[in-house]
């Protein structure tokens, strides 16, 4: 079995050759948040879905719209 630094060294020989993009994985950068990791893999969406559900629109007594969810 390989060792990661093998593997990534094996990826970054290939991205020099034009056989392959050459890749970053996020979790690899120092500055990276976690969501930028959920965004790339595109659990972000999926998790914007269910914390931030589609609001409903509604009116109170006054006639002003409230946005709800």
């Amino acid at each position: 079995m390989y060792e990661f630094d093998d593997v990534d060294r094996i990826l970054a020989e290939l991205a020099e050759q034009g056989t392959l993009e050459p890749m970053a994985e996020p979790i690899d950068e120092p500055t990276c948040h976690p969501m930028d990791w959920a965004e790339v893999t595109g659990l972000a969406d999926e998790l914007a879905d269910e914390i931030y559900p589609e609001p409903i629109t509604m009116l109170d007594e006054d006639g002003f719209v409230w946005y709800v969810s």
